[in-house]
């Protein structure tokens, strides 16, 4: 496709969004620059573009965090989490644009159902819940460019405290990342000028908006920020279902 000025600057204002939100809660850019960009830009495109960027985010927020890491969550999430990645990437190359983009949209308003309905403290699950939510993480990563929100589902039902979880949380993100980027390059979806330098673009917009996450962590309310979050991924959701089913 064809990079011009006011396309590379929605696709640095839906970066500079996703890294915000990644750098203060450590998951969700997917959920938020995805169906975004998808509103002016092919949703291939995004997710190869976004793949590349979220590496160096990912490898951002893990550098500072990496002390806490429970190892052997993170040894048990990680396989899975690979298996799902390669699952998800054939997926993306044999469904339609219109198909992908209503699975998106479904995806969208799950998470939105389950951000509404889930409150207060999540039941404790065993480690072989490990499997299923790593393996889905790892799909969804491939074909949303969101498979933070399943890691972090899992870990809030695990005994952990908020840091070592957050920690745990970029950590296998930056796994899962790294493999995407790894399976998007074996398909080819790296393979255009035009997704490099939309990434290359959109890099600063992205270390800005961590930077800015940094400054504001403390100071926003981390509930009020996911409801916010929240209706928005709403409308969004609505938006990519009508879009698919327009399309279909």
């Amino acid at each position: 496709m064809e990079l011009d000025f006011a396309t590379v600057l929605l696709v640095c204002a839906a970066a500079f969004a996703g890294a915000f939100i990644y750098g203060l809660t450590g998951f969700g850019a997917g959920l938020v620059q995805v169906p975004l960009a998808t509103l002016f830009v092919d949703m291939r495109f995004a997710l190869a573009v976004y793949a590349l960027l979220d590496t160096v985010s990912a490898i951002r927020v893990t550098l500072q965090r990496h002390r806490d890491v429970v190892k052997q969550e993170a040894v048990r999430l990680i396989p899975a989490c690979v298996v799902g990645v390669g699952i998800g990437a054939l997926l993306l190359a044999v469904l339609p644009v219109w198909a992908l983009m209503l699975a998106l949209g479904i995806f969208v308003l799950a998470y939105v159902a389950y951000r509404t309905v889930v409150r207060g403290q999540m039941p404790a699950i065993g480690t072989g819940w490990a499997w299923p939510f790593g393996l889905a993480g790892g799909v969804a990563s491939a074909l949303f460019g969101a498979g933070g929100p399943l890691y972090a589902i899992y870990l809030s039902m695990r005994p952990h405290d908020a840091q070592p979880m957050r920690s745990t949380l970029a950590a296998t993100t930056l796994v899962s990342i790294a493999t995407r980027v790894v399976a998007f390059a074996l398909s080819g979806l790296l393979s255009s000028p035009q997704v490099w330098a939309a990434a290359l673009f959109a890099v600063p917009s992205a270390l800005l908006a961590l930077w800015a996450a940094d400054k504001a962590h403390g100071k926003l309310s981390r509930e009020g920020l996911l409801r916010v979050i929240t209706l928005m991924l709403l409308v969004m959701g609505i938006s990519l279902v009508a879009r698919a089913l327009r399309a279909a």
